[in-house]
This record gives C-alpha cells, structure tokens and sequence, in this order.
C-alpha cells in the first residue's frame, strides 16, 4: 500500500468510527493512540483527521489537538434546518430526472432499509446494518439529481445527522412506527407528486429533531441529577 492509500484507509476508519459514535462526541483525539489503534501512521492519522476536520466532523484547539467535533440540541436544530434546504431541491431534481430503472431500485432499496430496520429493533441486526441501509436508500434516491454540488453538501450534511441518530438508539423504534408514511413518501415520489413528497419529508424531520431534542434534554437533566452536590463550606 503506497502513502495515499493508508491515509484513505485512516480517513475511512475514523470517520466511520465518529459518525457511529464510536469515538465518542467532544472526545479528544490522540494521533499516537489511534495511530496504535489502527496500525497505521503517525502521518496517516493526521492528514485524515485534517480532511476530517474539513468535513466538521473533527475541530482543531489551539495548543490542544483534535477532538471529535461535540453534538447539541440547538445545533441539530441548525443541521436540520440545512438537511432540509439541501434535500428538498435534490429530491425535486431527482424526481423530474428519474427513470423507470430507478424506480425499481428505489422500491428495493426501500424494502431492505425496512426489513433491516424492522430486524435491529428486534434485535437480530446491529445499528450499522440499517444505519448502510438508509444511505444506500438515499443515495439511490437523490441519484437522479444533475447537480453535483448539492449532492456533495448532502453527504457532508448526512454524516452529522447520522452522528446524532446513532447516539439514540431508541429512535429506530419511533422511525419503525413511521414505516407506513416512509412507504407513503416512496408511492408519492413513485408518482410524481413533488408537493406531497416535500410536505412529508419536511414532516419527517421535523419529528425527528422534535425526538432526538428531547432525548438531549432528558440526558442533560439526568446527568444534572447524577452530579454530586457540594458540600458547603463549614
């Protein structure tokens, strides 16, 4: 393997690791410690964590490193806000340019995300195994789209929403109970209705910040609760 390779090797390694939360938000990032980890290069480990940091997903201190970029529930209201502004003109886009051919693996994609979906929270498939299986659905479905700048915003944007939903595992229950609207979605785009698809895409992010918010909420209140107080001073 030559130097670019490891460093995309490195690149991949650690970027699947932050968005499944692996590494853990706001944690900090030792290169000799990964670098042991991975086996892999000192010099490897630093250029991916600076195509990283170019992606948000790692932040730089001064005189301090890397750490993985930290997580909030005032911030995944502001990523929500760009998935949407993203997404919707990628959709309209992919819906006008879409063939017959698409339609079929939109339908398959579609069908696997939620017999994955339905096979995680039984407890027979990892949160990665859906987590590969919703990307592949979007990917399939924004293919279409001509503009390849939107689509590259998108995946930026996807890999921090995939951070937050990783984080709360009790999600995948609440998007199992939407199953019958996601299949909703897919017939509207099947047929073309731009308006109805926007409406309940915009819907379906919406309830997801709204579950995700809280469930920050109800960590930070817990955590508070958790502390210890302090003893007054005599």
């Amino acid at each position: 393997m030559d130097d670019q390779s490891i460093t995309g090797r490195a690149y991949h390694l650690l970027r699947a690791q932050i968005i499944g939360c692996e590494l853990k938000p706001g944690s900090r990032l030792n290169i000799s410690s990964l670098q042991s980890n991975l086996s892999l290069s000192q010099a490897a480990v630093r250029e991916a964590l600076s195509r990283l940091t170019a992606e948000g997903l790692v932040e730089i201190e001064r005189h301090r490193g890397f750490r993985v970029a930290p997580v909030s529930a005032s911030g995944f209201r502001e990523l929500t806000e760009a998935c949407i502004t993203v997404e919707l003109p990628l959709i309209r886009s992919a819906i006008a340019n879409g063939d017959l051919e698409w339609e079929r693996q939109l339908v398959s994609a579609y069908h696997r995300a939620a017999q994955t979906l339905q096979q995680v929270v039984a407890g027979d498939e990892g949160i990665d195994a859906y987590s590969n299986e919703r990307q592949n659905f979007y990917e399939v479905l924004l293919s279409p789209c001509e503009n390849q700048w939107l689509l590259w915003s998108w995946r930026l944007l996807y890999a921090q929403n995939m951070r937050y939903r990783h984080m709360y595992f009790p999600l995948a229950r609440v998007e199992l109970e939407q199953l019958p609207r996601h299949a909703e979605i897919v017939q509207a785009v099947l047929k073309r209705d731009v308006d109805k698809v926007e409406k309940m895409a915009t819907a379906n992010y919406e309830q997801v910040m709204t579950a995700i918010e809280q469930a920050m909420t109800a960590d930070v209140q817990d955590s508070g609760q958790r502390r210890p107080k302090r003893r007054k001073a005599a």
